[in-house]
């Protein structure tokens, strides 16, 4: 490194004297650049250069920080030291050095080179600072800008030097720290050869949730009744936490999950969890394990960790600084001796986040609430008592740090929530099971980066071939078998099936043998084929006791889920000495260093072992262990509940910990292992440990905690006897049928035996329950024929119906004495099945035709609906529809008189006088243009039903979309007039901020499914597309631009939408493009051209937001689909 010290001197002086001069002092600036001073400043960093080239020099010289470098970018910086107030930023000056090399490959490489340059410009900053103090020349300047920092204009001076009131350096150092901690996802038992870490940006797939209304819900006076009864217990010492807990999440499931979203409400549908979090300021995200809240979180961290590096925004809104923190560690290593605020800077120092400004850092920015606090597994505080300690501590820390702005993301399981649940304002979601939607969008981003982990020299081209191919495999796999598709809820157990498969090519039918498949292959056949050698492998005849032993023990001690080496030493030790053939001497663990002992060496082997070549046991944090999730840890517990002790023994371990919300998996695991290896026992074990119980559980003729758990048993499709199942099913429809005298009077419970019945699905015990109400059907009395048709229609959900039970169904639709309610219900089910016929056609026809105003019309209508569907809508039917359509009573609903012209629409039954009661239905512009629509689907456009909707899509002053739809309507049968013309195109090229824009892009859809897409709305378009801040907006902008004539131009603007940041909007850029290649064959190879070169476009590197694909997959995917259009194309309209 060689530096020529006068002109950077004279750099910094000058730096200095402009703004001391400036600012602080009027005669300071001649004085700064005097010679002494300058000569005295060339000495100081002649000696602090020939430090740090000792030092550093090579690796300085490795990323060419030449001379230029000091004299411009780096005198900014140096200049700080000889200013008070200031802090020179080492962070800072690795930032300007790396920037000044030129574009980065990635934002992690720029990270990485930041954080390597770092300790030789902080060395060089501590040497400047010590060699000023030491030349006596500068001493004076010293001493004027220590008097600065009282004058007037300090803060000034600050403020134009750039700096901070924290440290900067400190915060670049701890961002990146923490997106080393979090930037990637470890893949153990994945990908070959070795275990690879893919990138947590690129395999995350954003996962919905529904809003949670009541997380904590004890609104409900009978629930709040019961909770103090129990809560009263605990007091007087006749129930212990444990059992505490068990009794409110078994509240909370028996009494419908009243911590689910109401029904019907604007929260049932689910939405994705990240916009949650941008959304509300404080977010409970709960969920099951494995579902991804700890990605979610560590995903969270990451995300913001990077764009404020970068300056730049998340999901549109300012990115902040994240505090990462798992609230069992809080519990045990901070509480009660302090509060969180105090904990943060021990704890990260632990983690080895070792800044000396942290603290003062961490406490400014929460002061300035520029933080994201991600607070991670409220459930895995220990106890219901110490929870609720801790939980308030949570509630003090954000109490104290909302007001200044900072925002908190909490996560917790569903069980053992309500023990001690946060109070409002947390906004509270709850994640949905993946759907099939979303497991095919994990798979086809994990699969493909799995590919490139595995394949890192193939072709981008190739990768994306490749991981289709295996994302087809595995779906078409979890469709053909409905017991292993369940085991697919969430990413950890996806993942473990894609291993499964991967190894060997197929997936298992039940779910327990799914569990022994996964760990089979972690443990040891996926490794052992890929040509791992054998004395690198765990020994094969101790690891699954090992780890049996060791998930026993974890799962009830250490339910944080890691444990230290020294731990695992006293729990493996007897284990190894049993092994080596010696009696264990529980002295070792007395010894100055246990780990040093053969035992410790032997067990320390075994644990690096499993943790590098297995994926199941993983150093969760430094020194401590622990099961790679906590569904390996219940499977392993499940084993010792299943195999350890006499039969004796395993009955009590099942039975003592029913209930335990922390051993439901484990239990039904045991179950399931016991019934495949002992099918002569299970009965009994069943009998003995759930249900009938040797004694039944606490309020079990209540609660009925036993025999719904029995119910699971039989879901699981645990190998029981028939006779087992009989008699549980019997028991059920038994409830069902006498609510008054059973535990169905409280309709949560009952609703809770309806889910649980319902869940047999696919099960040896879904044909015996089908069968069962067969034999109830010969046996209906008024009091059950309702609760029977229910039961009826749960066994159509399950599979065919039997003979009685149709005959039944029959007789309850055609019975004139049945509630009108109950008789539609039975012909709905019979409907399902194919069984709609006479006489209960004739049934329906009559109820459908009843004018007595005590039957509700909607009743009245969805009988005519039963019908209608079974193309059954006879003439009484429709004279009845007729009335309820033509009924000017204004009591009468409206929507009810659209929807029975609704139904006579669909059956091609639209006549006079309901067209002219349709037509005068004018209540509001939207009930107007749905009875026009209605009209317009039947065929009845007549000139007053276009002259109505002319009015309505032309009159400025009614809402624009009930316009737009009113133009729709007419667009559709062929009657778009100029007038609408004229007024859509106004609407959609209307550029007033007060219009909805998706007013304006609906009319712009509307005119461009029409043919009347003009270069007025194309523009139009492609702006809303390109500009407005509603995704959906510029999804459908982006679609109706598929009528346009693809210009060169127009290709062009689109293509840049292959850059924007939703999912649903580059797809549609896609379609837009193979759109245009069907309809205008001409330009085949233009748009080929375009997509081509896209798939190559540096700019697509880019990820979306929620998919994390980048520009390059939309466009492969078209370029894929284009080529497709040869065979298959359309004529432009």
């Amino acid at each position: 490194m060689s530096v020529t010290v006068a002109p950077l001197a004279k750099a910094i002086l000058s730096r200095v004297g402009k703004e001391i001069g400036g600012v602080a002092a009027k005669g300071t600036r001649k004085w700064v650049l005097g010679d002494p001073e300058k000569k005295a400043l060339e000495r100081a960093l002649g000696r602090a250069f020939a430090e740090v080239e000792r030092l550093y020099g090579r690796q300085l010289a490795d990323f060419d920080i030449n001379a230029g470098f000091w004299e411009h970018e780096g005198a900014d910086e140096l200049s700080k030291v000889l200013v008070a107030g200031l802090t020179p930023s080492a962070a800072k000056f690795a930032e300007r050095a790396v920037d000044s090399l030129g574009p980065s490959r990635s934002d992690d490489e720029r990270l990485d080179r930041i954080l390597a340059l770092r300790p030789p410009f902080k060395a060089m900053l501590t040497a400047l600072e010590r060699e000023v103090r030491t030349e006596s020349a500068l001493h004076a300047l010293l001493e004027r800008a220590d008097a600065a920092r009282t004058a007037d204009a300090a803060s000034s001076i600050v403020e134009a030097m750039g700096a901070r009131a924290s440290s900067e350096d400190d915060q670049v150092r701890y961002l990146g720290w923490l997106i080393d901690q979090h930037r990637y996802v470890r893949t153990a038992g994945v990908v070959r050869n070795t275990t690879v870490q893919l990138p947590l940006e690129r395999v995350f797939v954003g996962l919905r949730a529904r809003h949670d209304r009541h997380p904590g819900d004890r609104a409900r006076l009978w629930f709040e009744q019961e909770r103090q009864k129990a809560a009263a217990l605990l007091e007087a010492g006749q129930l212990d936490h444990v059992g505490y807990e068990a009794v409110l999440d078994r509240l909370q499931t028996q009494y419908g999950r009243k911590f689910a979203v109401d029904v019907g409400s604007e929260f049932d549908q689910p939405v994705l969890v990240l916009d949650a979090v941008r959304d509300a300021s404080q977010v409970l995200v709960l969920g099951d394990p494995g579902t991804g809240k700890t990605t979610l979180l560590r995903y969270l961290a990451l995300r913001h960790a990077r764009a404020v590096l970068k300056g730049e925004s998340v999901q549109g809104r300012p990115a902040r600084l994240p505090i990462y923190v798992r609230i069992g560690d809080y519990a045990r290593q901070g509480y009660p001796r302090v509060g969180i605020s105090d904990f943060l800077p021990d704890y990260l120092n632990r983690s080895e986040c070792r800044l000396p400004g942290l603290a003062n850092m961490l406490g400014q920015q929460l002061e300035a609430g520029r933080c994201l606090v991600l607070l991670d597994g409220l459930d895995e505080v220990a106890s219901a008592e110490l929870r609720r300690e801790v939980v308030a501590a949570v509630v003090n820390f954000v109490a104290a740090h909302s007001r200044s702005g900072n925002r908190f993301v909490v996560t917790s399981r569903v069980a053992g929530y309500q023990a001690a649940p946060l109070p409002q304002p947390f906004t509270a979601m709850r994640l949905d099971d993946m759907d099939d939607d979303t497991i095919s969008q994990f798979l086809q981003v994990y699969c493909r980066q799995v590919e490139r982990a595995e394949t890192p020299d193939k072709s981008q081209a190739a990768i994306i071939e490749a991981g289709a191919r295996e994302t087809a495999a595995i779906e078409q796999a979890l469709r053909s078998n409905a017991g292993v598709r369940r085991l697919a809820a969430n990413p950890l157990l996806l993942t473990a099936l894609v291993l499964v498969h991967r190894a060997s090519g197929r997936l298992p039918h039940r779910r327990v043998e799914a569990y022994v498949e996964v760990c089979t292959a972690l443990g040891r056949t996926w490794r052992s084929a890929q040509g791992v050698a054998d004395a690198d492998l765990p020994d094969e005849r101790i690891l699954t006791r090992w780890l049996i032993e060791l998930g026993a023990w974890m799962h009830q001690y250490r339910p944080e889920g890691a444990a230290t080496r020294a731990e695992l030493l006293e729990v493996l030790g007897p284990l190894w000495s049993a092994h080596q053939g010696s009696a264990w001497d529980p002295d070792a663990l007395l010894t100055a260093d246990p780990l040093d002992t053969e035992a410790g060496q032997g067990v320390l082997e075994f644990i690096e072992k499993a943790d590098k070549h297995t994926g199941l046991l993983v150093e969760r944090a430094p020194g401590r262990y622990g099961f790679a999730h906590l569904t390996f840890e219940e499977y392993y517990a499940g084993r010792a509940l299943a195999f350890r002790g006499t039969a004796t023994e395993r009955v009590l371990a099942l039975r003592g910990h029913l209930h335990d919300p922390r051993y439901e998996e484990p239990i039904l695991l045991a179950l399931g292992l016991i019934g495949t290896d002992y099918a002569d026992q299970i009965d009994d074990v069943v009998a003995q440990a759930i249900y009938p119980g040797t004694v039944p559980s606490l309020y079990e003729d209540l609660l009925g905690r036993d025999f719904l758990f029995m119910l699971r048993v039989l879901a699981d499709d645990t190998p029981v006897q028939t006779a087992t199942i009989d008699h549980v099913i019997t028991l059920a429809i038994t409830e069902r049928l006498a609510p008054d005298r059973s535990r169905c009077r409280f309709a949560s419970y009952s609703q809770a035996l309806e889910q649980h019945l319902a869940a047999l699905t696919g099960t040896k015990a879904a044909g015996r329950y089908i069968t069962a109400v067969d034999k109830r059907a010969d046996l209906l009395t008024p009091e059950t024929v309702g609760p029977w048709v229910t039961l009826a229609g749960i066994a159509a959900q399950l599979d065919v119906l039997l003979a009685a039970t149709v005959a039944a169904l029959v007789q309850v639709a055609t019975d004139p004495g049945i509630d009108p309610s109950m008789r539609v219900q039975a012909g709905l089910v019979l409907a399902g099945r194919g069984e709609l016929r006479e006489p209960v056609i004739t049934a329906l026809l009559q109820l459908a035709t009843d004018s007595n105003p005590d039957i509700d019309p909607y009743v009245r209508l969805q009988g005519a609906s039963v019908l209608a569907d079974a193309g059954e809508l006879r003439e009484p039917v429709i004279t009845a529809l007729l009335q309820l359509a033509t009924d000017s009573n204004p009591d009468i609903d409206p929507y009810v008189r659209v929807e029975a012209g609704s139904v006579l629409a669909d059956a091609g039954e639209l006549r006079e006088p309901v067209i002219t009661a349709l037509l005068q239905l004018a209540t509001d512009p939207f009930v107007e243009v749905e009875a026009r629509s209605v009209l317009a689907n039947g065929g009845e456009l007549s000139e007053p039903v276009i002259t109505a909707l002319l009015q309505v899509a032309t009159n400025p002053d009614i809402d624009p979309s009930a316009g737009v739809q009113a133009g729709s309507v007419l667009a559709d049968a062929g009657e778009l007039s100029e007038p609408v013309i004229t007024a859509l195109l106004q609407l959609a090229t209307d550029s007033n901020p007060d219009i909805d824009p998706s007013a304006r892009v609906q009319a712009g859809s509307v005119l461009a499914d029409a043919g009347e897409l003009s270069e007025p709305v194309i523009t139009a378009l492609l702006q809303l597309a390109t500009e407005d801040e509603d995704y959906s907006v510029r999804e459908q902008a982006v679609k109706a631009l598929q009528h346009a004539l693809p210009t060169r131009s127009l290709r062009k603007a689109v293509a840049e939408l292959f850059r924007d940041d939703d999912n649903d909007v580059r797809r549609a850029t896609a379609a837009t493009f193979v759109e245009w290649s069907r309809r205008h064959q001409q330009y085949f190879n233009e748009i080929g051209s375009d997509l081509t070169r896209a798939c190559t476009d540096p700019a697509l590197e880019v990820m979306d937001k929620y998919e994390h694909r980048t520009g390059w997959d939309y466009a492969h995917r078209g370029l894929a689909a284009h080529v497709e259009t040869l065979n298959n194309p359309t004529i432009d309209r």
